[in-house]
């Protein structure tokens, strides 16, 4: 992927307003009934940072690639919806369905968490190949300035580039399994599930928001400060990728402490997503405040570099 296929576009940031005049190459002199709340003034950014993304090809293969594995839960639902229905009354039916329970879906939480993290592979390769497109072209051709030296402050920008970060992470996690859980509970023969399901349903909400903000957030950080789609591809790599081998072969090495876990982002995510569905956990049992202050440390530390590298950049009004 080339830089000038990266640059952005006057026709992404101005979108067609046949009552508005061009004021400079980035701002719309918006007619009258267009006018916005300043409550939502981060809307624009997000929706520019989306389209940014979304008209790129890249964008539609890693929807694939996560489409394909929610097809294959969904269809495994169906054929177990099937096989009760063929095996409903019969003397041995149980046995077998209940056989096929343990090695394909079971509609439990730990069902779904699995899904959601099967997803998390095609969601960084996502995210690392977007964090120049959201981010750090923004810095990288000064566009941050003319955001800025409007009616926005620094904090809707953030919103807004992580309401739209968020958005592209929930297409391939929070929404799918959403689907998943409303097309279990239909394919049962009453609607008990969903009214005896609210811990999964509240689980899958919580995890999938979590791996969305949470990943967006880590994401900003990262792209703010190295800007560069090969550096950033380069260190996301090594968060999810080499930290956990560095991290799972040191973990061997001390004697299985479990305190060498805490640096790695994939094994705090893994034990929220336990705590949110109900699940047992033999990780910081006894100390729960490891790994949330783990996490709140990681997140801190990208707030810190987004807000840092945007604080730097000077405001010409």
């Amino acid at each position: 992927m080339t830089e000038e296929s990266l640059e952005i576009n006057e026709a992404d940031l101005l979108s067609p307003s046949p009552e508005a005049t061009v004021v400079d190459r980035w701002t719309l002199s918006s007619a009258p009934e267009e006018s916005r709340a300043a409550a939502m003034a981060w809307w624009p950014v997000a929706r520019i940072g989306l389209k940014l993304v979304i008209k790129r090809w890249i964008f539609w293969v890693f929807i694939a690639l996560g489409l394909i594995n929610f097809l294959f839960f969904s269809a495994m639902i169906y054929f177990l919806a099937g096989l009760a229905a063929q095996l409903k009354g019969q003397r041995f039916g149980e046995g077998p369905l209940e056989f096929a329970r343990n090695f394909i879906f079971t509609g439990t939480g730990e069902s779904f968490r699995d899904f959601i993290t099967s997803q998390n592979t095609v969601v960084m390769l996502l995210l690392a190949i977007s964090g120049a497109v959201l981010v750090g072209n923004d810095f990288r051709f000064r566009s941050l300035t003319f955001y800025l030296s409007k009616p926005l402050e620094r904090w809707q920008y953030f919103l807004g580039k992580l309401v739209a970060t968020s958005l592209l992470v929930s297409m391939l996690t929070l929404l799918p399994c959403l689907a998943l859980f409303i097309e279990y509970g239909l394919f049962g023969d009453t609607f008990d599930y969903f009214f005896e399901s609210r811990r999964i349903l509240f689980g899958i909400l919580a995890y999938g928001l979590l791996v969305s903000v949470g990943m967006s957030i880590l994401l900003l950080g990262v792209a703010a400060l190295l800007q560069r789609t090969i550096s950033i591809v380069m260190v996301w790599g090594l968060i999810f990728i080499f930290l956990p081998i560095v991290t799972e072969v040191i973990h061997e090495a001390a004697g299985g402490s479990d305190y060498w876990k805490l640096l790695d982002f994939w094994s705090l995510l893994q034990w929220c997503s336990n705590a949110f569905f109900g699940i047992e956990s033999g990780l910081y049992s006894g100390q729960p405040w490891c790994p949330i202050a783990a996490l709140a440390a990681w997140l801190g530390a990208a707030l810190w570099a987004f807000w840092s590298k945007t604080r730097a950049v000077e405001v010409v009004s």
